[in-house]
């Protein structure tokens, strides 16, 4: 070997030591899931004329006095309500965009976020609160689905309230466990500082052997 790769070669190994963490933590992300549990709520979000499939998650850990907003929080959506003194949900996950619905005071679209809830196996119904109101039980099903005015009162979630759907619907991998593996961004700046300063150090020892040959 010339002595010239040798730092090379150094440069490789250290690399790799400090980038290691990073690809570990890559490797956790794709672990196995498990599915919906009894204990845990569904939540079902169908955009229908909004575009799009029916987006089916599971709202694990949740308190004994949770409610149904409790549950798509946990379940990771974004809800926007009405500022009025009865607010109502008018946007989720950022549908309908605010050139079909301003979110003031009431709603002021073509359509609404209905709401409604199902024991296992059951049908769905319209739930008899709001969503800060309704209290979730362990195994229940909570939907939201976007209805239209001019389609009438008749809403049809499309997902079935079944236990072959919650068994279908994966539990996240606890964060936890990812969090103690995944590098934050103070960490991955140290790492990228460290190999910068590494490159540098071994640019300047090849130069310098380079130099020296006959």
């Amino acid at each position: 070997m010339r002595p010239s790769s040798r730092p090379v070669l150094v440069l490789a190994v250290l690399l790799g030591g400090l980038l290691a963490p990073a690809t570990a933590a890559t490797a956790s992300d794709s672990g196995s899931t498990a599915a919906c549990t009894a204990e845990d709520v569904v939540v079902v979000v169908e955009p229908a004329s909004l575009g799009g499939e029916p987006d089916v998650r599971c709202a694990t850990g949740l308190d004994t006095d949770a409610v149904a907003q409790d549950a798509l929080v946990a379940a990771g959506h974004d809800l926007v309500e009405t500022s009025g003194s009865t607010p109502f949900v008018c946007r989720v996950d950022g549908r309908p965009g605010p050139d079909e619905e301003r979110c003031g005071a009431s709603l002021s679209g073509s359509g609404y976020w209905a709401f409604l809830v199902a024991d296992e196996g059951g049908d769905w119904t319209f739930a008899q609160t709001g969503l800060r109101e309704q209290r979730v039980q362990p195994g229940q099903f909570v939907a939201l689905r976007y209805q239209l005015l001019a389609d009438g009162e008749d809403v049809p979630v499309q997902t079935r309230p079944t236990v072959e759907t919650r068994e279908r619907t994966p539990r996240a991998t606890q964060v936890e466990e990812h969090d103690a593996l995944r590098p934050s961004g103070a960490e991955t700046a140290v790492t990228v500082a460290l190999a910068l300063v590494l490159l540098a150090v071994v640019a300047g020892i090849v130069v310098v052997a380079r130099r020296r040959r006959p």
